[in-house]
């Protein structure tokens, strides 16, 4: 079987595939911001991508358009051959829960701030000179935007903490682990003025665009800390901005953006907005799910559709079937 390996996410499958599939599976990798020419879209049968659109020359024997990762932003569907299945994979919802916790405790604990501070001399907030106490998460309410794999995830720990725990998902039904609250996006009104922490793990969507703006994060505590790692656009640009720089709530952990480096520019700022001149902000590079253990697991279930591919078997995480 012919398979394309198309841009720089790809080249970490190159040699996991190949020492799985050995000579069952012909390879090519084609690097990222490299044009793909004719004869090699025609000679694949298997594309891993995690973009596609109209531009790409005809693929008549494609038959898998497998994404090595959980979103279809840059998959034009209408572009993907008819005959061609369309998967993806998650498994990044473990990185990504752990990273949101890292960042919780971090916000309440402060062991980078403090470790900084006492290396330089500083004693503040031990005790035996009458420093403020700090939170616990035990005790606080987490909410989950967006139930899915990392929402559940994130959940799991939260209970594990002795958290509450309060959910929206597009939808609302039983799910394990069962949140204190469960509603759909309309219902956010229900969370927003509970939560200690609003996680946003839902897939951005036009439903999703925009979903937490100015009137959502007015409703929220003053102390409360929005932890984005889904995507940018989920919570309106100018209304987070303006409400981190007027304290309206406490703070943002934020992990995706709004403006992202291209091959011209690989220090673009993230926003048209200062967020990395605000104190209230821990900021960081779209890295939560980026873990060893993702890309392993990752791997591993693009061969298993490969494999599934050559024997007739049955595709995992299949979000748009062969079209006839």
């Amino acid at each position: 079987m012919n398979v394309l390996l198309n841009g720089g996410i790809a080249q970490r499958g190159l040699d996991l595939l190949s020492k799985r599939f050995g000579d069952r599976v012909s390879l090519r990798h084609i690097a990222g911001n490299t044009a793909i020419d004719a004869e090699t879209m025609a000679w694949a049968e298997a594309m891993v991508s995690v973009n596609y659109d109209a531009a790409m020359a005809a693929a008549p024997n494609l038959r898998l358009l497998q994404i090595p990762a959980s979103g279809l932003d840059a998959i034009d569907l209408a572009a993907v051959p008819a005959g061609a299945v369309i998967c993806n994979v998650y498994e990044h919802e473990v990185a990504i829960a752990e990273y949101a916790f890292n960042g919780m405790l971090e916000w309440v604990v402060g062991l980078a701030r403090r470790n900084r501070a006492f290396k330089s001399g500083d004693w503040t907030g031990t005790p035996s000179l009458g420093g403020e106490t700090r939170g616990e998460l035990a005790g606080m309410t987490v909410g989950c935007l967006g139930y899915g794999n990392i929402g559940r995830a994130v959940a799991r720990r939260a209970q594990a903490f002795e958290m509450k725990v309060m959910a929206l998902t597009r939808n609302p039904r039983p799910l394990d682990p069962t949140p204190a609250f469960m509603g759909g996006y309309d219902q956010r009104g229900e969370i927003l003025g509970a939560v200690d922490f609003l996680v946003i793990c839902c897939p951005l969507t036009e439903e999703t665009r925009g979903i937490i703006g100015r009137g959502e994060l007015t409703a929220m505590k003053s102390s409360a800390v929005v932890i984005n790692v889904a995507r940018g656009h989920i919570a309106d640009e100018d209304a987070l901005f303006e409400a981190l720089s007027k304290d309206v709530i406490g703070g943002a952990i934020l992990d995706t953006w709004y403006q992202y480096p291209t091959a011209d520019d690989r220090r673009v700022r993230p926003s048209k907005h200062t967020f990395h001149e605000l104190d209230n902000v821990l900021m960081t590079p779209h890295i939560s799910g980026w873990s060893e253990g993702q890309q392993q697991r990752r791997w591993a279930k693009t061969g298993d559709n490969i494999e599934a591919l050559m024997t007739g078997g049955d595709l995992i995480n299949v979000m748009r079937p062969a079209q006839s």
